[in-house]
C-alpha cells in the first residue's frame, strides 16, 4: 500500500511542480553539480563537467564511484543560495533535515529513514558531519552556515569503514578553501526582509614563495520572521561574529603543512517554540472528545488564558501563517568556541600520506523560559503572574542548561599511488571527548562523560580485468566511555558508570563497467556507539544502552550518454537497522511503567534509551543531469522509502511495531530544475532555481501512550518549496563584481512546522520561516 500511495503522490505533484516552473518560463530549476573539491571548471561546450568527489578518501570521478553520493561545488553552493547544511536537503535524496532547536546550530539529520533528533553530547550521531577532515563527534554545531566552502559531498548508507563509527546513516563531508599563496580578496554581503545583515570576507595573501595565508571573518544579525504577541515584538534571531586564520606552506614539492583556527561566537535566540493542542481538546475541533482531561498533550495555553478556550499557541500561529508566537520568555541557544586543526601531506615510497589532528572546545548555554506557552504562574510554582497578566510570568518550564564540550582527534591514512591493477587506503584514528552538563531549576542533573575510541581501517582495490573491479575494507573499533551522574535525589553523592565495546565493520564491492558507465552491487555494515543518557536521573534513564547496527545491501547503476551530455544514476537499497535506539520522552510523575515499576524521575519529565527496535528501509534514489545546451543544464532527483518496524520490545509491553512509526522517514521526495546561463551587458548573468517536494514524515513521541485521532499533532504535512535566484558578474578593475537577488520558498508566506514533539507531559513545535526574499552584492579578485 504505501508503495502505491507513494506513486499516486509523485505522480500528482509532478503535474504541480511542472507548472510551478512554467509559471516562472524555461530557464528556471536547480543547482548544478561540477567539481566537488575544485573550483568551478570554466562553461562547458559539448560536454558534462566532471564531478570529482574523495568518497573513498581519494580522488575519483563521480561516475566510477560506487558509493551513492551527492556532490555540490562552491560556486552550486552560492548561486543557489544554500546558507546551511539543513538546506543540503533540498538537493539530496533520501536526505531529511531539520534544525535541532535546543543546542547551539545544532543539526537533526535523517538519511534513508536512520536519524538522530536529540541534543545530548553522549547521544552519537547518526549521520556524520565532516570538515576538513575532521569528524564531529556532536550534533551541535553541525548545522554550519557555508561560505569559503570548495565542495560538499553527501554520502547516502552506512559508511562504516573509511569513515567509521556513527555514519550508519551517511556522512556530509564538507571541504573549505585552502590558502591560495597569492593576494586575493572576496567580499560578500547579504541583505534580506527580515532585516539580515550579513558581511564576510576572505583575504589571502602569499607567505614567502612556498606558502600562503588566509584570513577570514563574519558578522550576521537578522530578525526573528515571527511577531511575539505576548511580548509585542519582533525579537532578534541570528547574532554571529565568527573569523579564520589558515597557513598552509609547502616544505618541498611533495610535503606540506596546513594549520587553521576558528573562533565563533553564536549568540542567537531562536523563533519561539509553541505549544501543541491535545486534538481531542478542542470543541471546534472534529476530534473534540468531552472526556479528555484539560492537561492532555500540551494544552497549558488553555488552562492559563480561557478567553482563548482550548486553543494552544501553535492554534492561533497556525491562523496567521505562522507568522505568530506567543512565549512569555524568550529562547536562548548559544554556543562558543574555538576550533584546531593541523593536516600534513606528503608522498614516500609511491605513498600518499595524510596526517590530520584536531581539538575543538564549545561552550554552549540554552536559556529557555517557555515551551511556548506564554506563562504558567497560575498553574506551576515558576511565576507570580496571573490568567490576566501572563507577561507577568514568563516561565512554563524554566530551563537553563550549561554545557561544555572539548574533543581531539588524530588520523593518519596512507593510500597507494599505484598504476597498477591494486590500491589501497588504510589508516589509524584516535578519538577523545568530555562533555560536562548541568542543569536546572526545576530539574536538576549533573554529568560527565569520557569517551576514548581508537580504529584501524584499510580498504583494498583490485581491477581484475578491464572491466571488473573489486573492492574490500574493514574497519576495527574499541572504544571506553566513563560517565558520572550527581542527582539530588538517585545519586546525591554521585555515581560513576562505564561502557566499552569493540565492534567490526566490513564493505565489499562488485562493480562492472560498460561504454556507458558501469553497474555495481555492494554489502556494507555500519555501527553506532552506545553509552549513556546525560540527562537521565535514574539507574532507567542513564543506562548504558548498547551500540546499534545496520547492514545495507545496493544495487548502482552510473551512465554517461550522448557525449556526455546526459548521466543518469540511479541506486536500489535494502537495509535491517538492528537493536535500534529508541529515545522516549515520557512525563516524569511515575505514570510510565518500567517492566510494572513506576518510573519517578523527579521532573516534569523522563527521557528512556532503549535497544528496541528493528526496522527494514528500503527505496530507490535516481538523479539526473542534462546538457540541453551549452547555456541550459537540467537537473532532477527522486528518492523514495519505506521504512517499517520489525521489531519494537518496549520497556515491558511486547512487541508494538504494528503502533510505531518511523520517525524522519518521508515515502516520498524529489527535485526538478535547471541552470541558466547568457552573456549580457558585458558580463554573465545565470538563473537558478529549485522545486522540491517532500512527503510527510512522523515525528517522536511515545507510542505506547500515543492517541493517533485525539493526540496533538505529530505528522509534519508534506511541502514543496520553490527557490529562485539570479546572479549576475561582470568584471570591475582586475576583479570581478557580482549581484544575486533570490527568493527561497517562494510557493508561501509566512512559516511552516518543523520539527514537533511530544514530551510525554506536554508538546511542542519548532518554526521555520517560509518566503524570504533577498539580495547579495559582493566583490572578488
Amino acid at each position: 500500500m504505501k508503495n502505491s500511495i507513494s506513486l499516486a503522490k509523485f505522480c500528482r505533484n509532478t503535474l504541480s511542480s511542472a507548472v510551478a516552473v512554467a509559471a516562472f518560463g524555461a530557464p528556471v530549476s536547480a543547482l548544478v553539480a561540477t567539481s566537488a573539491n575544485a573550483q568551478d571548471a570554466p562553461r562547458a561546450s559539448g560536454g558534462l563537467e566532471e564531478v570529482v568527489v574523495t568518497a573513498r578518501k581519494r580522488s575519483e570521478s563521480l561516475q566510477d564511484v560506487p558509493v551513492a553520493v551527492t556532490a555540490l561545488s562552491a560556486g552550486m553552493i552560492e548561486r543557489g543560495n544554500i546558507q546551511s547544511v539543513v538546506q543540503l536537503k533540498k538537493l539530496a535524496p533520501n536526505v531529511e533535515m531539520v534544525p535541532q532547536p535546543f543546542a547551539g546550530a545544532a543539526l537533526s539529520a535523517s538519511i534513508r529513514g536512520v536519524g538522530l533528533d536529540d541534543l545530548e553530547k553522549t547521544f552519537e550521531p547518526t549521520v556524520a558531519v565532516s570538515v576538513d577532515g575532521v569528524f564531529l563527534a556532536s550534533t551541535a554545531g553541525a548545522n554550519a552556515d557555508l561560505f569559503d566552502v570548495e565542495g560538499i559531498e553527501v554520502l547516502r548508507g552506512p559508511q562504516g569503514t573509511l569513515f567509521g563509527r556513527n555514519t550508519i546513516g551517511g556522512v556530509i563531508n564538507i571541504t573549505r578553501t585552502k590558502p591560495t599563496g597569492e593576494f586575493g580578496l572576496k567580499v560578500q554581503g547579504d541583505f534580506d526582509e527580515f532585516n539580515r545583515e550579513d558581511y564576510k570576507f576572505i583575504a589571502n595573501m602569499p607567505l614567502g614563495e612556498r606558502g600562503g595565508i588566509k584570513i577570514g571573518g563574519r558578522s550576521l544579525q537578522t530578525d526573528a520572521f515571527t511577531r511575539n504577541v505576548t511580548r509585542g515584538e519582533r525579537p532578534d534571531n541570528r547574532d554571529l561574529k565568527s573569523s579564520t586564520v589558515s597557513v598552509m606552506y609547502d616544505f618541498t614539492d611533495t610535503w606540506n603543512a596546513q594549520f587553521t583556527w576558528d573562533n565563533y561566537n553564536d549568540n542567537t535566540r531562536l523563533v519561539d517554540q509553541l505549544n501543541i493542542s491535545s486534538r481531542g481538546n478542542d470543541p471546534e475541533s472534529p476530534n473534540f472528545d468531552p472526556n479528555q482531561p484539560a492537561f492532555l498533550g500540551a494544552n497549558a495555553f488553555a488552562l492559563i488564558s480561557p478567553a482563548h478556550s482550548s486553543l494552544a499557541s501553535a492554534d492561533l500561529s497556525a491562523a496567521n501563517d505562522y507568522k505568530t508566537t506567543y512565549s512569555g520568555g524568550k529562547f536562548m541557544s548559544t554556543i562558543q568556541g574555538n576550533n584546531y586543526t593541523l593536516t600534513l601531506n606528503g608522498e614516500a615510497a609511491g605513498h600518499a600520506i595524510k596526517f590530520i589532528t584536531a581539538k575543538s572546545e564549545t561552550k554552549e548555554t540554552m536559556d529557555i523560559c517557555s515551551w511556548g506557552a506564554p506563562t504558567a504562574g497560575a498553574i506551576f510554582p515558576f511565576g507570580t503572574g496571573t490568567p490576566d497578566n501572563p507577561a507577568d510570568s514568563p516561565c512554563f518550564f524554566p530551563v537553563l542548561r550549561e554545557q561544555e564540550f572539548e574533543q581531539a582527534s588524530s588520523e593518519l591514512q596512507i593510500s597507494s599511488m599505484s598504476d597498477g591493477p591494486i590500491n589501497y587506503v588504510a589508516g589509524l584514528f584516535y578519538l577523545t571527548s568530555e562533555a560536562p552538563f548541568q542543569t536546572g531549576p526545576v530539574q536538576v542533573i549533573e554529568s560527565n562523560q569520557d569517551l576514548d575510541a581508537y580504529a584501524i581501517y584499510g580498504e583494498l582495490t583490485w581491477d581484475i580485468t578491464d572491466n571488473w573491479q573489486l573492492t574490500a575494507g574493514a574497519r576495527y573499533t574499541e572504544e571506553e566511555k566513563d560517565f558520572f551522574s550527581q542527582d539530588p535525589v538517585a545519586f546525591p553523592d554521585g555515581q560513576d558508570f562505564t561502557f566499552d565495546d569493540d565492534e567490526t565493520t566490513y564493505r565489499a564491492i562488485l562493480q562492472r563497467s560498460f561504454d556507458f558507465g558501469m553497474i555495481y552491487a555492494s554489502y556494507s555494515t555500519g555501527f553506532r556507539s552506545g553509552g549513556f543518557n546525560s540527562r537521565g536521573t535514574t539507574q532507567n534513564t542513564i543506562g548504558p544502552f548498547d551500540s546499534e547496527t545496520v547492514d545495507s545491501a545496493e544495487i548502482g547503476f552510473r551512465s554517461e550518454w550522448f557525449d556526455n551530455r546526459l548521466t543518469v544514476n540511479a541506486t536500489y537499497f535494502d537495509s535491517v537497522y538492528k537493536d535500534k535506539q529508541e529515545a522516549v520522552v515520557t512525563a516524569g510523575d511515575g505514570s510510565f511503567l518500567v517492566d510494572g515499576v513506576p518510573e519517578n524521575c523527579g521532573g516534569p519529565t523522563c527521557t528512556f534509551v532503549f535497544n528496541a527496535g528493528e526496522v527494514e528501509n528500503s527505496g530507490v534514489e535516481v538523479e539526473v543531469m542534462a546538457m540541453v545546451s551549452d547555456s541550459l543544464t537540467l537537473r532532477g532527483s527522486l528518492g523514495t522509502l519505506d521504512s517499517d518496524y520489525v521489531e519494537f520490545d518496549y520497556a515491558g509491553f511486547g512487541d508494538i511495531s504494528d503502533i510505531a512509526e518511523v520517525t524522519w522517514a518521508p515515502e516520498l521526495n524529489y527535485s526538478i530544475g535547471a541552470e541558466y546561463i547568457t552573456d549580457i551587458a558585458g558580463g554573465e548573468l545565470v538563473v537558478n532555481a529549485n522545486f522540491k517536494y517532500q512527503d510527510e514524515a512522523w515525528a517522536r513521541t511515545d507510542w505506547t501512550t500515543y492517541n493517533r485521532e485525539f493526540g496533538p499533532e505529530l505528522l509534519v504535512e508534506d511541502f514543496e518549496t520553490l527557490d529562485i535566484s539570479a546572479t549576475y558578474s561582470m568584471p570591475v578593475g582586475d576583479g570581478m563584481a557580482m549581484v544575486r537577488v533570490y527568493g527561497t520558498d517562494i510557493l508561501e508566506d509566512g512559516g511552516r512546522i518543523a520539527r514537533p514533539f511530544d514530551a510525554g507531559a506536554f508538546a511542542f513545535a519548532a518554526l521555520v520561516p517560509r518566503r524570504t526574499l533577498g539580495v547579495t552584492v559582493g566583490y572578488e579578485f
